[in-house]
C-alpha cells in the first residue's frame, strides 16, 4: 500500500520528484555550468593575418593588411547595429619578427575580449606592422588554449582573415579537431582576400570559406555572417559584467563567471553597410627649408640586442599604447654625386636551403643604340614563352559517367598542383564547351564531365594546348600532360630595355615548406608552377605574392630609384628613415649616420613617401626627436637640410 503524507495527501515519491528537479535547478545556476547554445552571448576573435604578403596591393593603392583591418571594423560595426552586446577580440600572427626569421610561434593577442572595444580594435590595428610569416595551426592551439577558456558561458567563433595558407608545415584540420571543436559554437568563417581557389580546400575543416577581393565583395561577406548567424547574434545579455579575457592565463588557475540573464529582442534588420571609401591623397612635396614641425617624438631608452654590437633606437609618440623598436639594417650603401642615378651595388643576401640555383636563360643582345622608349606599365607581365602543342599519355577507366582528368606533369613522374583557367573546345565544329579551372583535391585533379566526343583544350595566357583529347561513354580518361616550367624576370617599365642589375630576389613557394631561391634581378630563371612569395632587395624592400603558370614568362616591374641627400655639413648623430605604408602608416627601415661629410649622406630609396626622424643634442630620456617628411622620385635627387 502506497504510503501517503497525513496533511497534504502527496506521496513521497512526489517529494522526491520535486528534490531532484531543485537539485538540477541549483546546479544549473552554479557558476561554469554549459548553458544552452541558444542562449550564450556572442563573442567572435579575429584572426588576423600580419604575415609580410599582406603588404601585397588589394585594390591599388591600398594593401591587403589596411583592407583586412577596414575589414574588421566594418564587422564590428554592423553587428553592433545588430546586437551591441557581441564582444570581440583581435588576435593576429606574423606581425612580430620578420620573414627572413621564418619564426612558426609568432602569434599574439593583441586586443582581448570586450564591450565597445571599437576604438581600441581600431587604434591597434593602426599600429600592427605585417613582416612574418603565418603559423595558422599553432595560433589556432593558442586562440583554443588561451582564448577560449569560457565556453561554458559564451559562444565563441572565429573569423580568419588571410591572403595565404598555413607556412610553417602545421595541421589546421587537427588542429581544430583537437582543441577547437568543443570550444566553437557557431560557425567560423575565412575571409580570403585573394581569389586563390586552392586555399578553399585548406580551409574547408575550419569553416565557410568566403572570398572578399574586392571592395563589392565586402558587402556581401558581412551580410552573409550576420545572417547565418542571426539566432545567435540578436541574444541580449543583461546585469552581466563581461570581464576582458587575460591573455596567457595559467593553465589550472580559477575563473570567476556570471551567469547571464538572457533576454531575447526581435532581430533587427539588417542593413547593408557602405565600405568606407579609401580617400585619395595628394603626394608629399618635399618641403622648403621653413617648416613648422609636427608633433614630436620622444625617446625613452637605448635597448640592447642579443649581440652586443647591434644597437636600435626605441620610440614611443606621444598617446600611443605601443613603443617601436628600430634595429639597424646592414646594407650597402653606394655614395653618387648630384644627377641621375647610377646603378647602386648589390646588397649581398644569404642564401639559404638547400637548393641550387637554376641555369639562367640566354641573356638578350644589348640594344644597337639609345632612343627614346615607351614606358612598358607598372603591372607584372604574363608573356607566353611559345606556343607549344602538348604531349600527353592517356589512362582509360571504367566509371559511371564520361569524365576527364587533366595531369599536369614534367615527363619525369613530378605532377604540378597548379590549376589554370582551361577552354575546352569542340574539335569539330570549335565551340566552346566549357570553361573551367582545373581544381585539385588532396593532389588528385577534381573529374571533368563532358558529352562523349572529341576536345580541343588550351589554356589563356601559357600558349600551351592539347587536340584531340578523345571522350568515351562510361568511360573516365586520365590525360598526363607534359608542361614546361615557368619563369620569373625583372624589367624598369620606365627603362624597360636597361637590366635591372642592382637588385637581388628572394623567391620560395608560399604554400609549401622549402628552400630560398637567391635570383639576380638581371637574369631569366624557371621555376616549377605554383604560388610564390617573392622579396625583392630595393630599400625599402619590395614583396609581392603571385601565381607563375607553366610556359609563361612572369615579368615583375620595379620602379627606378631617386637619391635622399642630407646636406648638413655639422654632425647630427643617427637619423632613422620611415616609409609610407599603406595611406598614413609609416614604418622604419633605415638608419644613418650624420658626421657633416656631404658625400657620404646620401641613400639611394625607391619613389614614395618618407620620414626622417633624428634628435636635437644628446639623447637621453628627456630628448625629443624632430620629424621631416619628404618624397622620392625616380632618377631625382632631393636635398633636405636637418634644423638644429
Amino acid at each position: 500500500m502506497k504510503e501517503v503524507n497525513r496533511k497534504s495527501g502527496r506521496s513521497r515519491k512526489h517529494y522526491g520528484i520535486r528534490a531532484m528537479i531543485f537539485l538540477l535547478m541549483l546546479a544549473c545556476s552554479a557558476p561554469g555550468f554549459a548553458q544552452p547554445e541558444a542562449e550564450k552571448p556572442a563573442r567572435i576573435l579575429f584572426l588576423l593575418d600580419a604575415s609580410s604578403s599582406m603588404l601585397g596591393d588589394w585594390n591599388a593603392p591600398e594593401n591587403r593588411f589596411h583592407a583586412a583591418s577596414r575589414l574588421i571594423s566594418s564587422i564590428v560595426d554592423s553587428i553592433h547595429k545588430v546586437n551591441p552586446d557581441v564582444a570581440f577580440a583581435v588576435r593576429a600572427f606574423g606581425s612580430q619578427y620578420p620573414a627572413q626569421d621564418k619564426n612558426c610561434y609568432d602569434t599574439r593577442l593583441e586586443v582581448p575580449f570586450g564591450l565597445n572595444n571599437e576604438g581600441q580594435i581600431k587604434t591597434r590595428l593602426r599600429y600592427l606592422v605585417p613582416r612574418g610569416y603565418s603559423p595558422i595551426a599553432w595560433s589556432l592551439k593558442e586562440t583554443a588554449e588561451n582564448d577560449f577558456i569560457e565556453s561554458n558561458a559564451y559562444a565563441y567563433s572565429i573569423i580568419l582573415i588571410t591572403d595565404g595558407g598555413e607556412s610553417c608545415g602545421g595541421d589546421i584540420c587537427a588542429t581544430v579537431a583537437s582543441l577547437l571543436a568543443k570550444k566553437i559554437s557557431f560557425k567560423p568563417y575565412i575571409l580570403s582576400l585573394v581569389d586563390y581557389e586552392p586555399l578553399r580546400e585548406q580551409y574547408a575543416c575550419l569553416g565557410k570559406y568566403l572570398i572578399v577581393a574586392k571592395e563589392k565583395d565586402i558587402v556581401p561577406a558581412i551580410n552573409t555572417i550576420i545572417n547565418d548567424n542571426r539566432k545567435i547574434l540578436t541574444i541580449r545579455t543583461s546585469g552581466l559584467k563581461q570581464t576582458n579575457v587575460v591573455a596567457n592565463a595559467p593553465k589550472g588557475a580559477p575563473v570567476r563567471r556570471s551567469v547571464p540573464v538572457i533576454t531575447h529582442t526581435a532581430p533587427e534588420p539588417v542593413k547593408p553597410v557602405a565600405a568606407t571609401p579609401v580617400p585619395e591623397e595628394e603626394p608629399v612635396r618635399a618641403p622648403e627649408p621653413a617648416v613648422t614641425r609636427p608633433a614630436p617624438v620622444t625617446i625613452n631608452r637605448i635597448y640592447q640586442r642579443t649581440k652586443p654590437s647591434r644597437q636600435g633606437l626605441l620610440f614611443t609618440l606621444p598617446g600611443e599604447e605601443r613603443m617601436v623598436k628600430v634595429p639597424p639594417l646592414k646594407m650597402t650603401i653606394r655614395i653618387e654625386e648630384d644627377g641621375p642615378v647610377p646603378p647602386r651595388a648589390v646588397v649581398p643576401v644569404a642564401r639559404t636551403g638547400t637548393a641550387t640555383r637554376p641555369a639562367p636563360a640566354a641573356a638578350k643582345p644589348p640594344a644597337a643604340a639609345k632612343k627614346p622608349v615607351k614606358p612598358a606599365g607598372n603591372d607584372i607581365q604574363s608573356v607566353p614563352r611559345k606556343e607549344e602543342q602538348l604531349e600527353y599519355v592517356v589512362k582509360t577507366e571504367d566509371a559511371k559517367e564520361s569524365t576527364l582528368q587533366i595531369y599536369f606533369t614534367n615527363g619525369q613522374g613530378k605532377n604540378y598542383l597548379t590549376e589554370p583557367r582551361m577552354v575546352i573546345r569542340d574539335s569539330k565544329t570549335g565551340k566552346e564547351v566549357r570553361n573551367v579551372y582545373r581544381n585539385v583535391t588532396n593532389g588528385e585533379p577534381d573529374p571533368i564531365k563532358l558529352e562523349p566526343g572529341t576536345y580541343d583544350i588550351s589554356m589563356p595566357g601559357s600558349g600551351s594546348k592539347a587536340n584531340g583529347v578523345l571522350i568515351e561513354a562510361g568511360k573516365n580518361k586520365k590525360y598526363y600532360m607534359r608542361v614546361g616550367s615557368g619563369s620569373l624576370s625583372f624589367f624598369y617599365p620606365t627603362a624597360p630595355d636597361r637590366p635591372v642589375k642592382e637588385f637581388q630576389a628572394r623567391v620560395s613557394k608560399r604554400f609549401k615548406n622549402g628552400p630560398v631561391v637567391n635570383q639576380n634581378c638581371d637574369e631569366e630563371l624557371p621555376y616549377d608552377p605554383d604560388n610564390y612569395h617573392v622579396e625583392i632587395t630595393t630599400m625599402p624592400p619590395m614583396m609581392l605574392n603571385m601565381d607563375l603558370e607553366f610556359n609563361v614568362n612572369k615579368r615583375i616591374p620595379i620602379k627606378e630609384q631617386g637619391t635622399v641627400q642630407i646636406t648638413n655639413k655639422t654632425s647630427v648623430g643617427k637619423i632613422q628613415f620611415w616609409y609610407q605604408m599603406g595611406d598614413q602608416t609609416y614604418v622604419p627601415f633605415y638608419e644613418m649616420m650624420i658626421s657633416g661629410r656631404v658625400d657620404m649622406q646620401k641613400l639611394s630609396l625607391q619613389p614614395g613617401n618618407y620620414q626622417v626622424r633624428y634628435y636635437k643634442g644628446p639623447v637621453d630620456p628627456l630628448s625629443k626627436a624632430e620629424l621631416k617628411l619628404f618624397s622620392i622620385k625616380s632618377n631625382v635627387t632631393t636635398k633636405l637640410e636637418l634644423e638644429l
